[in-house]
């Protein structure tokens, strides 16, 4: 907030808020709905029909206009992480999740580490609680950087330590081992573990909650169950520290379709795996082998997008946005000159690297495609 807009507002605001940003996402107010949306790391697969149906009879009955029961879905997510109910928070989206753990464990003027770049969502938290980052940098092919990250926690004795395993926006994957030390090492540190993106690797440590109570886990329904636009996550950790968690959530903050949904989502866990396992092992090497033919470095990361780096990344995006399709160009340190690219479908895979090969070659824009098949 600028001098002039801090002076309009007719009360104090806390400094660490002024000096704070707000997160706004690329492409914010463009109508989406025109283009190949590889640019926000959504599975672009529609809802599957038992989903949608489940919704429809939500709507039929009382779940618009009810305040919403998130009770018998905790069972239903315990089942699929395999701990406890009451390890488990349901959260609108895991946003919420960032939200109310760095609120927990961040005081005003403590240090999160964290390496960096990170998802932005978690700096743009603790700006807000007033915290400090403890940021350390990524290799330079965005490897973890284990030694350097264990010497400053040592050094520094952060108030929180936060993993993202697989990183977004670097795709990279942490040891599963190494993350257990960290949290075992540091019984007197909370430890949040984002797991977004974990139905993309298989590896977690979310059954560790109940050995560990410093650790929290987040995940989301939003990459590998195609939720993003109903806001559905959860924590996963010991008993009491859901119980503090609970006292910074409003009562009625998970809507009630998304609930709906997310109990649908939980009775096909087995056609996800299939569909996240098609997406790994078919639709990503596609496109790594195809961009590696192009003759562009690129990095596949562990989770459902790519890391690009074209001769010119602004006019890259640019004829990409030009010809229908929508990728991510990267501004954290380090990450400059890179676009993010999201996995669609595999027809929606093979329409990017075409459009992006005749970027490459030189050729003029194809006019944007009327209909993609999805």
């Amino acid at each position: 907030m600028t001098t002039s807009e801090s002076a309009a507002v007719p009360f104090r605001i806390a400094d660490h808020v002024l000096g704070a940003s707000p997160y706004i996402p690329e492409w914010l107010d463009l109508d989406r709905s025109a283009f190949i949306r590889l640019d926000r790391n959504e599975n672009t697969a529609p809802l599957p029909a038992s989903v949608r149906d489940a919704l429809v009879r939500g709507v039929d009955g009382v779940a618009a206009q009810s305040y919403p029961e998130p009770g018998p879905l905790q069972p239903l997510i315990a089942d699929y992480v395999g701990v406890p109910p009451e390890y488990v928070l349901a959260t609108n989206g895991s946003d919420q999740g960032i939200d109310l753990t760095v609120r927990l464990a961040l005081p005003p003027g403590g240090s999160m580490a964290v390496a960096r770049p990170e998802f932005a969502v978690f700096h743009h938290v603790a700006d807000a609680v007033g915290g400090r980052i403890l940021g350390v940098p990524y290799g330079p092919d965005f490897e973890f950087p284990y030694a350097e990250f264990s010497a400053a926690v040592r050094a520094e004795r952060p108030d929180l330590i936060t993993l993202i395993n697989p990183n977004n926006p670097t795709g990279t994957a942490i040891d599963i081992d190494y993350v257990e030390s960290v949290i075992a090492d540091h019984p007197d540190i909370a430890v949040i573990v984002d797991e977004a993106y974990y139905e993309y690797t298989g590896h977690t440590v979310a059954g560790l909650t109940t050995r560990y109570p410093n650790l929290m886990v987040l995940r989301t329904f939003s990459k590998a169950f195609a939720m993003a636009g109903l806001r559905l996550g959860y924590v996963v950790a010991a008993p009491e520290i859901i119980g503090h968690l609970r006292k910074l959530q409003n009562p009625f903050d998970v809507n009630q379709l998304a609930i709906v949904a997310g109990a649908a989502q939980l009775a096909r866990v087995e056609e996800m795996e299939r569909e996240v396992a098609h997406a790994v092992r078919v639709v990503k090497p596609y496109v790594v082998r195809a961009l590696t033919e192009i003759g562009v470095p690129v990095w596949p990361g562990s989770a459902n997008f790519l890391l690009v780096r074209p001769d010119d990344c602004a006019a890259a995006v640019a004829y990409l946005h030009d010809a229908g399709i929508l990728v991510r160009s990267m501004s954290a340190p380090g990450l400059r000159g890179l676009f993010r690219v999201s996995l669609g479908s595999l027809e929606e895979m093979r329409k990017f690297v075409e459009v992006f090969r005749t970027y490459v070659q030189g050729d003029s824009v194809q006019n944007r495609p009327e209909e993609v098949e999805r």
